[in-house]
């Protein structure tokens, strides 16, 4: 039993790594120096704003797929923004994607809905003040019940392996065994001789 319980603890753990696994960082984007004026003028959108939520994909295929952060608009530079703005960026720093953070102000260079790592925005710190529409970890949530669910399968297949194998029968010599008599009942050897 512990042989079956120490292999259910290492599927677990093997399976939380897979889906849960830590991010590698690799860092493949480069950009040139930032410049505020080349970005204002690539950008069609400039504007100040709080994240208010993140809305990452729940399965990605790539690092470059895109994330939505919402933002609340406290001041626009360039362009016509009012309440909230989506921004869409890649979902990983390698593929430039920016990294927004809930509760954090930024700066924000977008064009036709979209920004990037390169873009020149900036971070210009935490804004506790604003509330948050948090949503329900979508991915978090499907990534523990996979892990579950794994563990489940896992030990029905070990547990019904189990019940199939056959009863083990009984061994030769030693005392308080049974042998079976000439008339094929079963006589017990309780000092291990053999009945005669």
């Amino acid at each position: 039993m512990r042989r079956l319980w120490g292999h259910l603890a290492a599927l677990l753990v093997l399976t939380s790594v897979l889906v849960v696994g830590p991010a590698g960082a690799a860092c493949a984007c480069s950009c040139a120096e930032p410049d505020p004026v080349e970005n204002t003028a690539w950008a069609d959108l400039v504007f100040v704003g709080v994240v208010v939520d993140v809305d990452r994909p729940a399965f990605s295929m790539s690092s470059g797929d895109l994330m939505t952060a919402r933002l609340t608009v406290e001041q626009v530079r360039k362009g016509d923004a009012q309440g909230h703005v989506e921004v869409k960026t890649a979902i990983e720093g390698p593929s430039c994607g920016f990294d927004f953070v809930e509760g954090n102000r930024y700066l924000v260079y977008s064009r036709e809905g979209q920004t990037s790592l390169c873009s020149g925005n900036q971070l210009l710190g935490a804004a506790p003040e604003v509330e948050l529409e948090g949503d329900v970890p979508v991915a978090a949530l499907l990534g523990g019940g996979a892990v579950v669910l794994l563990a489940a399968l896992a030990l029905w297949w070990v547990l019904r392996r189990r019940s199939a194998l056959p009863a083990p029968g009984p061994t030769e010599g030693g005392a308080g065994q049974t042998d079976l008599d000439p008339a094929g009942r079963d006589e017990a050897r309780p000092d291990g001789q053999d009945s005669a």
